[in-house]
């Protein structure tokens, strides 16, 4: 906030900045509300800014530890809209935590919740790249294993020029709470394209050690093989989730 100096004083917004009498003194500030730092965190009127500052940083941890936990899904794939669509998922899954009062709703507490796993569940992991396998497929949390059936040669949805599909499923148990995460990932498999059976099948065999929720997820991706060496190509990538 300044004194305005001169002959003539005026009032309204020039520049973006704010021209009028305070006290009867003319005055200048700079556009934009009377919001600032010490407003934020001490105005009873800012209340809401607050609590979602404070539910959006939470968020945002959690944004960040995800990405790790489940980096290895993700190798080779770029995309830079995935951050932001998994901060608007977790700002989802933070609103649906049916305990916490606001300002300190958790994501783990909605993600818990019948309505947060289909959320979750149905979030599109990669959503610019090819189709999942176009048949009927699941990860059967008993047995621990994903299950393929009614494939057929065109379920891969085979990208020009590729020769064989390499899959990579595995179990990560992600704790909402501390952030930390522990994986158990299966030996990769390779679908030839040329693959002519029904129905096949991978086995994490074993649970993530820890506390937390478990998740398993599935990557598909392409390759073709130049010189006896396999090269992914860019189009042919997805990745799925799913929850118990």
């Amino acid at each position: 906030m300044a004194k305005q100096r001169g002959i003539v004083f005026f009032e309204g917004t020039l520049g973006g900045i704010n021209f009028y009498y305070r006290k009867g003194v003319p005055t200048a500030r700079r556009a934009g509300g009377g919001f600032n730092a010490k407003a934020i965190k001490t105005s009873a009127s800012m209340v809401r800014v607050r609590e979602s500052n404070s539910e959006f940083a939470l968020c945002s941890k959690v944004n960040k530890h995800f990405k790790q936990a489940f980096a290895v899904f993700l190798v080779g794939y770029k995309d830079g809209t995935l951050h932001s669509r998994l901060m608007r998922l977790f700002l989802q899954l933070k609103d649906l935590d049916p305990s916490s009062e606001r300002g300190k709703r958790k994501v783990g507490l909605g993600f818990n919740t019948a309505d947060g796993k289909q959320l979750f569940s149905s979030f599109n992991v990669t959503p610019e790249r090819i189709p999942f396998l176009q048949c009927d497929y699941g990860f059967d949390f008993n047995s621990l294993t994903f299950n393929v059936s009614n494939y057929t040669v065109n379920s891969g949805h085979f990208p020009e020029g590729s020769d064989y599909m390499e899959m990579v499923v595995g179990l990560v148990r992600f704790n909402f709470n501390s952030l930390e995460y522990s994986q158990v990932i299966a030996n990769p498999l390779i679908v030839e394209r040329d693959f002519d059976g029904a129905a096949f099948s991978v086995s994490v065999g074993a649970v993530p050690e820890g506390e937390g929720v478990l998740i398993a997820a599935v990557r598909i991706a392409f390759y073709q093989t130049v010189n006896g060496k396999g090269y992914m190509l860019s189009g042919g990538f997805g990745v799925r989730c799913f929850t118990n």
